[in-house]
């Protein structure tokens, strides 16, 4: 089927046959016209022929001649033109399609990050976002689908571009995810670990062995950061047979790293299974989501991280002092700084325990091949 955005308008009659039309009525040769307006036949005949556009001044002289408005000519020549020119040119076809590239990923941060390559040409680029895609031609259609279901943690601020953008992030997930080889996925082994979290935040190379322990358990875990436009802390997903977590670093803090990956981890345990396409996109900022899962991976990383029990009773809570959480860190064998990033959160005052909390530290903490241009 053909789109009518694809046909052909119909003839469109230029101002010459309307011209002829009203010498018609008033029964008047070329030389008539040619008398009554000053304009040589020569020069009359290229205007019947619609050879020549209409100037301004000739438009206005024949609105005067024929009892019309000017406009009235413009108007029929401009569509009459228009008509002539339908079919795109190579320009136009090239704008229009690095346009609909540019709003739906953001070119200049892909090419800043490394993740496109330079080009020279329209096409160049429309390889390399095919190839990205692993389409076999140009099509974001296929993208609005998947616009809703991803987002499934998201702050007010997104709109359609940034749910495409916050899409394009996770493409680029999905295939850095493939170059990661783990053993095999055992998800009991998981459950272990994630029940010993709290272990590793404590460990002076904690980072570095709960990396380590992830793919020994068979969970894929690297840092990729997040793209202009997108509010992201981390994402959950399948790469194949295997679970996949992702950090963005974009609060470089190290209780946002341990909530984050306590976080995506619940994902994996509670929501995710083998030959699922589910993904979990997550801005932990966000106002609470309706989705329950997101509410489950929200309750199941605080009771991991800090029992319910024992923070409810803490003074650290009620009363909290650097002395208090640093002494429930320590009856608890955790970082300190997801002690106070819990007041912070509660309290909702992010300026408070600043120096607690690890800021600007996480990103010199990961491995250089795990953390790519983050560090």
């Amino acid at each position: 089927m053909t789109l009518t955005t694809e046909l052909r308008a119909a003839k469109n009659f230029g101002p010459g046959y309307f011209i002829r039309e009203q010498m018609e009525l008033r029964d008047w040769t070329q030389n008539d016209l040619s008398e009554i307006t000053g304009i040589t036949v020569k020069h009359l005949n290229k205007i019947l022929q619609d050879n020549q556009p209409l100037t301004l001044d000739m438009a206005r002289l024949l609105g005067k001649v024929f009892n019309t408005s000017a406009q009235y000519w413009t108007n029929i020549d401009i569509g009459y033109r228009l008509w002539l020119m339908q079919g795109s040119t190579k320009e136009e076809d090239e704008a229009g399609t690095k346009a609909m590239i540019f709003e739906r990923m953001p070119v200049k941060d892909m090419l800043a990050k490394g993740w496109l390559k330079p080009y020279k040409s329209t096409a160049q680029l429309q390889k390399q976002v095919i190839d990205f895609w692993h389409w076999k031609k140009l099509n974001f259609t296929a993208l609005d689908d998947k616009m809703v279901s991803c987002l499934t943690c998201k702050s007010d601020a997104y709109n359609q571009f940034n749910a495409s953008y916050a899409l394009t992030w996770y493409q680029k997930a999905l295939n850095e995810a493939l170059n990661f080889q783990v053993a095999l996925y055992k998800k009991q082994k998981l459950e272990v670990l994630f029940d010993n979290l709290h272990n590793y935040t404590a460990r002076p190379q904690g980072i570095d062995q709960v990396i380590t322990d992830l793919a020994s358990a068979g969970v894929i875990f690297f840092v990729l950061p997040q793209l202009q436009k997108t509010i992201l802390d981390g994402a959950a997903f399948y790469s194949g047979k295997n679970p996949a977590i992702v950090f963005t670093g974009r609060n470089n803090r190290i209780d946002n790293f341990w909530f984050t990956l306590a976080h995506e981890l619940a994902h994996v345990v509670l929501h995710l299974s083998r030959g699922d396409h589910r993904t979990f996109l997550d801005d932990l900022d966000a106002i609470p989501s309706d989705d329950p899962k997101e509410s489950d991976a929200d309750q199941l990383a605080a009771e991991t991280l800090i029992p319910k029990r024992d923070w409810e009773v803490s003074l650290a809570r009620h009363a909290p002092t650097d002395e208090s959480i640093r002494a429930l860190a320590a009856r608890l064998h955790i970082h300190p700084a997801i002690v106070a990033g819990r007041v912070r959160f509660e309290r909702k005052d992010y300026t408070a325990l600043s120096h607690l909390v690890g800021n600007r530290v996480v990103r010199k903490m990961f491995p250089a091949h795990l953390a790519g241009d983050v560090l």
